[in-house]
């Protein structure tokens, strides 16, 4: 016997069936497994761990392309599932336009890439490339997420990426720059051979050197490479710490970059002053190059996450078809970008663009859709002269004409585009109260020190000697690559477990969560609809049902696609000859054999009966099937909850976090969904337009809260939360604007970061007191006197590979949820 205990949400917002709760495991429990396409686990012994990871394994097995797994090595991201395509695909067209319009010969198309994990997808670029038959070649950068192609004017550009968006990628055109991380790298590799050199003579030192001409060149060589680390490494940490400065923020790399500045100028000011035996400028170069590699190791997943997401360029991004008057009286359509759009423009919208600013619709009738802007999916018929809001998506299978009414700088699309500048890498609470007591300490200790040692001895070079001594001892070792190495750590098994960060500030943010906020439609329900009962259909002749088919297809309607997807395979024929002609928001029909057919909302079906409109109808039916105005169908719809949705709920609640729902939807419908999510319904929040799910954001949040949206519609309240992210990885116009976006189908991906980020801040608590201890041990053998470079160069690497050896043992371990 089979139970279907998926959670399910009727269409007018009846709770249906809940999932049972999760029971401890048994001996006969299928064993964890892993997914047969990515290697990540599966729960409940499942083949794959969601259907993105089904469709792409069939689509590589079908077309001859297994040898992807050969080339795959470790478990990697799961699948997206099917990239949809982009709201504005128009530059397709104009690439497609100009290559059509280059010479004879090869020439290079550079283009940004969504979705590249591995070498194998190298492979699976390179390999659809040789299957074109076309001259030329692809090379593909999975670090940057780019893909150059070689190309010829006859290359079948359209065709390739159809091709690559079959097996999961997206492709756009190159808007990105050189990567940041790309920048660290290379100063990292210039400070260490400046260290590897600086070291070699501080050696010879150490070891006696006597010659004093020998050692005056030595020390020259010294200040000379030392200034060169400064200028390229640690500048970054004073660049930092200034920018932090300038916001109010107290940044971690305040301490670092005042140890850097006191340190270089206390070392050479002693080498000035004669002493030669007091230099810390070895240490010093070390100290910086080891802090940027710290730096490097925090962003370099980040990066690599970013890079792996199509950037959309924003409203910039935008392209639109215009039609221009070309002066003799005919029409020219040409594609411009938005930002050039005027009032009074004349816009040829395809199917599936956006309307980029309220616009009049010039065109007899059209539908369009506001799921972009709004998260739902319901479609809005318009007649001529109706207006369409700015974000609107037009339906059906014709353009539609539309003149503008508003310049794009006045259109409400701008604030839902507009990515967030600030605020999403700056640390969290712990790190900034380190930095504020940790400056003052070191300031306080250096002018005792300094003070002190000038009192009691006299002597101004030693004064400065013990007080640089203490500067280079008392930086945050610790803090600068321990702690960074955490988070490379955890961040690099989240993006394992399918969550990709991509603000290097998540995991501080993220441990002071304490309310988990879900938007519904799309995030915590699928977005999709199903029947919840199929019994009225199969009471249907098979005629019947062959004629609700016809109708289904017919229309772009998520509840008609419920319906065909219901019907039994033999059933699902399709007659091109058969006209009919669908009513935007209510249904659609046909007539044959003197008969008239309709399918859409009971009203629409029951028309021109006055019977069938009077009779009472079940309050879940949305949807029915008729003839002649007599209803032989009544059927009801449902959302369906992500897979594991109410597991994950459940989950987060026993980690002590409030979880809300904040929808745009109505209040019956939200609160069904929370009821079988396990929300408590006084904590949904529903009925609410983008800016006043801005506000109530806005008022709640007191750095605590972490906001999950799928539509564009909610990149205002991502703004405005302390942490965001979305499922959504697909629809970029909002993953590029949130701190992390999640790959298959479930939500754990939330909970296993909220692990993690706890699990960092714990560690990081544990290295701030072994950071303590030492430098109250430090601080002391520099106030008498004790501490010499030889001492300093051996204190500060121990204390470091005492922290990174338990912030691997604590973070790496086996079993850790976030670990793979």
């Amino acid at each position: 016997m089979h139970l279907d205990t998926s959670p399910r949400v009727g269409g007018n917002g009846v709770a249906l069936a809940r999932a049972p709760a999760p029971r401890p495991p048994r001996a006969s429990a299928p064993l964890p497994r892993e997914c047969a396409h990515c290697g990540s686990p599966t729960t409940g012994g499942a083949e794959y761990c969601c259907e993105g990871c089904r469709s792409v394994r069939a689509l590589l097995t079908e077309s001859g392309l297994d040898r992807w797994y050969d080339l795959r090595g470790g478990p990697i991201a799961p699948a997206s599932g099917a990239v949809s395509a982009r709201v504005d695909a128009t530059w397709l067209e104009l690439a497609t336009a100009d290559l059509l319009a280059s010479p004879a010969g090869l020439r290079r198309l550079p283009l940004d890439v969504q979705g590249i994990s591995c070498v194998a997808c190298i492979w699976l670029f390179e390999e659809l490339f040789r299957r074109t038959g076309g001259p030329g070649r692809a090379e593909v950068n999975p670090a940057r997420g780019s893909l150059d192609l070689w190309i010829d004017r006859d290359f079948d550009l359209a065709g390739y990426v159809r091709e690559l968006a079959r097996f999961g990628y997206a492709v756009g055109p190159r808007r990105g720059g050189t990567p940041a991380n790309d920048d660290l790298l290379v100063r990292v590799g210039i400070c260490a051979a400046i260290a590897m050199n600086v070291m070699i003579f501080a050696i010879a030192r150490y070891a006696g050197l006597e010659d004093p001409s020998t050692l005056r060149l030595f020390h020259l060589l010294e200040v000379g490479l030392a200034l060169a680390a400064f200028v390229v490494g640690g500048q970054v940490f004073v660049r930092g710490a200034a920018r932090a400065l300038a916001r109010g923020v107290l940044h971690l790399d305040l301490p670092i970059a005042l140890g850097i500045v006191l340190g270089y100028a206390g070392s050479i000011t002693s080498l000035a002053l004669g002493s030669t035996e007091d230099s810390y400028l070895d240490t010093l170069v070390v100290f910086t190059t080891l802090m940027l590699v710290g730096r490097f190791l925090r962003e370099r997943v980040v990066a690599k996450n970013r890079a792996r997401l199509l950037d959309d360029g924003g409203a910039e991004g935008i392209l639109v078809r215009r039609v221009d008057d070309d002066g003799t009286g005919l029409a020219r359509v040409s594609i411009v970008p938005a930002a050039t759009v005027k009032a009074g423009d004349v816009l040829l919208v395809a199917p599936g663009d956006v309307v980029p600013v309220r616009a009049e619709l010039l065109d007899a009738a059209a539908a369009i859709s506001l799921e972009w802007i709004s998260g739902e999916a319901d479609p809005k018929a318009l007649v001529r002269g109706a207006h369409a809001p700015a974000g609107a998506s037009v339906l059906g299978a014709a353009a539609a004409r539309f003149r503008a009414t508003e310049d794009l700088s006045a259109s409400g699309l701008l604030d839902l585009l507009r990515a967030p500048t600030t605020g999403r890498d700056q640390p969290g609470r712990l790190e900034r109260r380190v930095a504020a007591a940790w400056v003052p300490f070191v300031l306080l200790a250096s002018a005792l020190a300094f003070g002190g040692w000038l009192l009691a001895t006299g002597d101004l070079a030693r004064a400065i000697a013990v007080t640089v001594g203490l500067l280079v001892v008392t930086c945050p070792c610790a803090f600068g690559i321990a702690t960074p190495l955490g988070h490379e750590v955890v961040l690099a098994e989240l993006r394992r477990r399918g969550l990709l960060v991509r603000t290097a500030g998540l995991l501080e943010r993220a441990a002071d969560v304490r309310r988990v906020v879900f938007d519904k439609t799309g995030t915590l329900t699928t977005g999709a609809l199903r029947l919840g009962d199929d019994g009225p259909l199969r009471a249907l002749t098979a005629a019947e049902r062959r004629i609700v088919h016809e109708l289904a297809v017919r229309s772009a309607h998520p509840k008609s696609a419920a319906v065909a997807a219901a019907l039994p395979a033999e059933d699902r024929r399709f007659d091109a000859s058969l006209e009919a002609r669908e009513e935007p928001g209510a249904g659609v029909a046909c007539t044959l054999e003197g008969h008239e057919y309709r399918l859409g909302a009971p009203a629409f079906a029951a028309a021109g009966s006055a019977s069938e409109a009077s009779s009472p109808q079940a309050g879940d039916v949305d949807v029915a099937f008729s003839r002649d105005g007599r209803i032989l169908a009544r059927l009801s719809t449902e959302e369906v909850l992500r897979t594991d949705a109410a597991a994950e709920v459940l989950a987060l609640e026993r980690m002590g976090l409030e979880v809300w729902m904040l929808t745009g939807d109505e209040a019956g419908r939200a609160r069904a969904v929370a009821a079988v999510a396990g929300i408590d319904p006084a904590r949904v929040v529903a009925g609410c337009s983008p800016a006043q799910k801005a506000n109530w954001l806005r008022e709640h949040d007191r750095g605590d809260i972490l906001f999950l949206g799928d539509g564009i519609n909610d990149a205002l309240a991502a703004a405005e939360a302390t942490t965001s992210g979305t499922p959504a990885a697909g629809r970029t116009f909002l993953a590029a604007r949130t701190d992390f976006y999640l790959l298959g189908d479930g939500l754990r991906g939330v909970r296993l970061a909220l692990s993690g980020a706890r699990a960092v801040a714990t560690r990081t608590r544990q290295n701030l007191h072994l950071a303590v201890a030492y430098n109250v041990g430090a601080v002391a053998l520099c106030f008498s006197g004790l501490m010499s470079p030889v001492l300093a160069a051996v204190l500060m690497p121990a204390s470091s590979l005492l922290a990174i050896g338990l912030t691997l043992r604590a973070l790496a371990r086996r079993g850790a949820p976030w670990t793979s």
